[in-house]
């Protein structure tokens, strides 16, 4: 996991299903090489899909190209909370969201914060700077094609790192695109 996301410009694509019966993304870089993906753990039944909704805890893998685990996301939608473990449970960080939507906060291991995520009003371009300013990276919802933008839940995300950043705080800035598919745009 040391050098996963180590490019400057990554991808992060869902699969185009009508209705999905568990949250799945694709993590690419610039030149389109698959690097992992992420794969919600316990898939929910097309019949009970719709009347229950989304749960409140929900738990993706990571795993890289190779099928090797990298990281656990465990989402906590009533507090605004996910938690990033390592392949062996080790808690990696965590982000924290606001109540706004638009608001997040990297942390890492230790508690510190590596990064502050804001978006603009529409919610498709989020700004990603270190604890003491500075943008280091910007995430965009990109257009996923007319038939999966009106077919499907499926999005398209963009993460283009602007220089050097430490590991922990790239590997929460690629997955924080992930959260905020969860959060923002999966159905309900």
């Amino acid at each position: 996991m040391d050098n996963l996301f180590g490019f400057p410009s990554l991808r992060i694509q869902q699969p185009g299903k009508l209705l999905p019966t568990r949250a799945s993304y694709e993590i690419f870089n610039g030149a389109r090489q698959l690097l992992a993906t992420a794969t919600e753990a316990e898939a929910r039944s097309r019949v009970k899909l719709l009347p229950q909704g989304v749960p409140a805890t929900r738990i993706l893998t990571v795993t890289t190209a190779g099928g090797t685990t990298a990281l656990t996301l465990t989402t906590h939608t009533r507090e605004h909370l996910t938690e990033l473990a390592g392949p062996d449970g080790e808690p990696f960080g965590q982000i924290r969201g606001r109540y706004t939507n638009r608001h997040y906060t990297l942390v890492d291991e230790q508690r510190q914060t590596v990064g502050k995520v804001v978006g603009d009003l529409g919610l498709k371009h989020f700004s990603v700077t270190g604890p003491a300013g500075g943008e280091f990276a910007r995430i965009r919802k990109t257009f996923a094609g007319f038939t999966k933008e009106m077919l499907t839940p499926s999005d398209h995300y963009k993460v283009e790192f602007a220089g050097p950043v430490t590991q922990p705080a790239r590997i929460l800035t690629v997955m924080i695109a992930i959260v905020l598919d969860l959060t923002l745009y999966e159905p309900a």
